[in-house]
């Protein structure tokens, strides 16, 4: 076995040779596999991560033409828009207004310390208007015949100088000459516009609030009349006075009611009694009241009376006579028109009551019968009586709850009415307070505003500032060239980082293989031939591979392995070619098959033909031991694709490939088949089925966020054993983290250590480096049993 040692092995021997077996089975415990972890979250949804100063400089040398391109375009955009602009030149006049003037109604904004100063922006509007320019454009037509209003006004500018009553009069024009001649006119515009305006300001003023004083008056006495029919509509007065009285009589009849229940309880209490006495009269107390009312009736008692001296009669001469005897058929007769009688006469008396008597068994009553039926009658009429009086009470409470509800929006309303009808009353206060303080101004003296400072004739242009407007064109182009260029960085899909393709697989990282110009392996050869050492970071990566794959049987052995990719370009074949070599050149039997038949490579780099291959081995009787290709070694076996079929996937999918596999993992220590990308096609899901784990490389700036999560989405549903992750083409500048080591002291690359060791810096160790071969080999055979030590507990 080949003992070169890696800077992997070298970190693995100095833990164990520390006696650090536990941090040696931290490093190495394997994550969990892909089936354990199913899917990564969707890329679209994962959170974009930000952008700091190292991403930026990394998209700048990445995206540097289109950054440039957009800088030097908006840089020579301003250069020629500064160059080509025609010069400005300003001049400004400043003036006064008179504070003695205090017709003036212009606001006040407050100021510290309690002071005020007037707001004179409807000031600067009036005089900025048309109507005032074009006065002073009349007195400048005769020497500048093309100067219009609307050139004037473009060009005016008026502000207050501070909190001061100053205004600074700036004019902005190609001729200085003119400049100063428009400032000149619109300075004496400005002077008779103060004394007109100051002349009749006062007199204006006073007219206008003359004329809106009834108006404002009207007002506040329809908001008067409102207040008034508000109080008649409602018939109240105050609505809080109002409030008071309607919780009083609540609580009177809360009071009234409670009175009229306990009444009411008593006489049922007392009603409930007399029924029971009624009862123990041997009366039943629900028709004792109407049997007691006939009863007491003469005309009903007579009939009654009659019934039976009718029926007396008819029991005896029943016992004489058959009941067809004329006598019993007349004694018949004359006892139905007896109870037609009885029956007429009961339902005059009790009315719709008569239903519960039975009137051919009424008899006399006693005193103490009819006294209890007397009694219950006027107990029951009491209470029928306490519950009307209870029912009158509740519908007065539900009234008086129904004001209760209203008293709220009553109170709104009328805060509303009062609100309104103070405003409108400060309103006309107001009113005549001003038109006192006017008609005082009025006789006040009045001076015109004053120039405080005559235009002056401006020498040097104001615009285009070159120095200014260049620094700024250069300054923008560079942000909007950075902008551009982080803006192409964020819209391009592209995988652009290991972190990235980490998270969008979710799978264990097995290698992390960097950009190269050439990806060949590189070895140095000892005295007696074996490699001892690599030299490029691209070699040192697919051996790390080459030693991650060894343990990935820890409990299953793995010798079977698919590579796959999203899509093609991906380096894919190159690293499965390199990966062989790897492993052969460590000692082990490989076998590598390109089961790519669409878009064969391995035979463009072993220089072989194409003409037998995998598919000849499956379609056809041929041993496939007569279509492998051997290199010097004898250790690393290919077999190429061969002539490519109709339908690969049948091939693939056919009983002759899987004993095929069966076959080589009996012969070989590995056996690695390059497929096709897992999207597009379906013939790596047929081979990834059939071996026992999948390899899958993304290549940085080649696979895109999409192709990978629906490649793991496809990898997911054939329920493969996926091994890990491959990044490949990293860019050595972007993830200088993961390749410091490779240029470690571990590599013997910058020393003079020339030592037996050939490992450390000769003037650090003496060029001894690990005290020699032999001790080295100990050492790594002790790293390696405890390797297989840890994996076997696992």
């Amino acid at each position: 076995m080949d003992c070169t040692v890696s800077p992997w092995q070298s970190r693995l021997l100095r833990l164990v040779t520390e006696g650090n077996v536990s941090t040696v089975e931290t490093h190495i415990t394997p994550r969990k596999s892909y089936r354990d972890e199913f899917l990564p979250v969707d890329p679209v949804s994962m959170p974009e991560r930000g952008t700091d100063l190292s991403d930026v400089g990394r998209t700048l040398r990445k995206r540097w033409p289109s950054a440039a391109a957009v800088a030097t375009a908006v840089f020579a955009g301003v250069s020629f828009s500064t160059v080509t602009q025609t010069p400005d030149y300003q001049s400004e006049t400043l003036i006064l207004l008179d504070k003695k003037t205090g017709v003036s109604i212009a606001p006040t904004v407050p100021l510290a310390d309690g002071y005020t100063a007037k707001d004179l922006s409807t000031e600067i509007q009036i005089l900025q208007s048309r109507s005032l320019v074009s006065k002073a454009v009349a007195q400048l037509e005769s020497a500048y015949s093309n100067l219009s209003v609307e050139d004037v006004v473009r060009n005016l500018s008026i502000r207050q100088a501070g909190d001061a009553d100053v205004l600074i009069v700036s004019y902005t024009d190609t001729d200085p000459e003119r400049a100063k001649a428009v400032l000149e006119a619109l300075g004496d515009t400005y002077v008779d516009y103060s004394l007109e305006r100051q002349r009749s300001e006062a007199t204006n003023a006073i007219g206008f609030i003359k004329e809106q004083l009834p108006e404002a008056q009207k007002e506040l006495n329809q908001s008067a009349s409102a207040i008034r029919e508000f109080r008649e509509k409602n018939g109240i007065v105050d609505p809080d006075t109002h409030a008071t009285q309607v919780v009083g009589i609540k609580q009177s009849l809360e009071e009234q009611a409670r009175s009229v229940e306990i009444a009411l309880n008593r006489t049922q209490r007392k009603y409930q009694e007399l029924r029971l006495q009624v009862s123990k009269a041997g009366q039943n107390p629900d028709i004792a009241l109407p049997t007691a009312i006939l009863s007491q009736d003469t005309v009903y008692q007579q009939l009654a009376t009659q019934l039976k001296e009718i029926e007396a009669k008819y029991t005896e001469e029943s016992s004489r006579f058959y009941d067809t005897h004329p006598v019993v058929q007349n004694l018949l007769r004359q006892r139905e028109s007896m109870r037609q009688l009885l029956q007429y006469r009961s339902q005059r008396v009790l009315g719709s009551a008569v239903g519960q008597v039975d009137i051919t068994d009424i008899s006399g009553y006693g005193k103490i019968q009819q006294d209890l039926a007397a009694q219950l009658l006027e107990v029951e009429t009491e209470l029928a009586a306490q519950n009307s009086q209870l029912q009158s009470i509740r519908l007065a409470q539900a009234e008086v709850e129904n004001n209760f509800e209203k008293i709220p929006l009553l109170q709104q309303a009328y805060a509303d009415l009062e609100r309104e009808f103070k405003v409108k009353s400060e309103a006309v206060n107001r009113f005549l307070e001003k038109l006192q303080e006017l008609q005082i101004s009025e006789a006040q003296e009045i001076a015109p505003w004053q120039i405080l400072e005559p235009p002056y004739l401006p020498e040097n242009p104001v615009s285009p500032n070159i120095k200014r407007n260049l620094l700024l064109g250069l300054i923008a182009g560079g942000l909007l060239g950075i902008g551009a260029a982080i803006l192409l960085e964020r819209t391009d899909q592209r995988v652009k980082g290991v972190e990235e393709a980490k998270e969008l697989t979710g799978l264990p990282t097995l290698a992390l293989v960097p950009r190269v110009s050439a990806p060949v392996i590189e070895s140095y050869r000892g005295q007696n031939g074996e490699a001892i050492r690599y030299g490029s970071a691209f070699t040192e990566a697919v051996r790390s591979l080459g030693l991650n794959l060894r343990y990935l049987g820890a409990k299953d052995e793995v010798k079977t392995l698919a590579f796959t990719s999203s899509t093609p370009s991906e380096g894919k074949s190159t690293l499965t070619y390199n990966l062989a070599r790897v492993l052969a050149e460590l000692g082990h039997r490989v076998l590598l098959v390109d089961a790519d038949m669409r878009k064969p490579t391995i035979h463009q780099m072993i220089k072989q033909p194409n003409a037998l291959g995998l598919s000849s081995a499956i379609a056809t009787d041929r041993p496939w031991r007569q279509l492998i290709h051997a290199d010097d070694s004898g250790k690393l076996h290919i077999m190429t694709s061969g002539p490519m079929p109709p339908n690969p996937v049948v091939l693939l999918e056919s009983q002759k490939m899987s004993e095929l596999l069966q076959e080589w993992r009996q012969v070989y220590d590995y056996v690695l088949l390059d497929t096709t990308p897992i999207l597009g096609v379906t013939d790596a899901q047929s081979v990834a089925t059939k071996v026992d784990s999948v390899v899958f490389v993304a290549a940085i700036e080649r696979a895109t966020r999409s192709t990978v999560f629906q490649s793991m989405e496809i990898l997911a549903r054939t329920r493969c054993h996926v091994a890990g992750l491959v990044v490949n083409m990293v860019d050595s500048e972007h993830e200088s983290y993961y390749y410091s080591y490779y240029y470690s002291p571990y590599g013997g690359a910058n020393g003079n250590g020339n030592g037996n060791g050939n490992g450390h810096n000769g003037n650090g160790h003496n060029g001894n480096g690990h005290n020699g071969n032999g001790q080295m080999d100990d050492a790594i055979s002790r790293t390696q049993d405890i390797l297989n030590d840890l994996f076997r507990r696992n």
